[in-house]
């Protein structure tokens, strides 16, 4: 007599953790993507600095203009370097507002993720750190996959629906 074999109620070679095992790792990997957020916020507040320095640069271009055309005669025109300063300092302005902009869109969604509000504010801002290539793009990655999962969805307070993210 043989006996009908059962299929299987999992895909082969995956295994279910029980519920308890996945809320916890959902926890952990929520309080892993918060440092991870706050961490990539300091180093994009760090990398805004230099476009402080841009315009530190370019400012002193056009206020010492003066001196570098009086101390080379083969020196381009006054014009000319004033241009290359305020076309320096306006690159450093740009730089710094985005990344200091940047910068509170990182902490926000870490402090989002810690408290388990606004999930669709903090899909947004990991596409958006998805672009900056390659940490940020790694994060953004994670934060997708984590916020994916049904146990984390359910945390930030939200309904899953069945016909999405099978």
């Amino acid at each position: 007599m043989t006996k009908a074999a059962t299929p299987p109620t999992e895909p082969p070679g995956q295994r279910t953790a029980s519920p308890a095992l996945q809320r916890s790792r959902d926890e952990q990997h929520l309080t892993s993507l918060v440092v991870a957020y706050y961490v990539m916020a300091g180093l994009t507040l760090m990398f805004g600095c230099a476009g402080v320095l841009y315009l530190v640069f370019g400012v002193g271009i056009v206020f010492l203009s003066d001196d570098l055309v009086a101390a080379d005669p083969n020196a381009p025109p006054q014009g000319v370097i004033q241009l290359i300063g305020g076309v320096l300092a306006g690159v450093g302005v740009l730089i710094a507002l985005l990344q200091f902009v940047s910068t509170v869109l990182l902490v926000m969604t870490a402090r989002f993720l810690a408290t388990r509000r606004y999930r669709t504010f903090c899909l947004v801002v990991a596409g958006l750190t998805c672009l900056s290539v390659p940490l940020g793009t790694a994060l953004g990655v994670f934060t997708f996959v984590v916020l994916a999962r049904p146990g984390v969805i359910e945390r930030f307070g939200g309904r899953r629906d069945k016909s999405i993210g099978r």
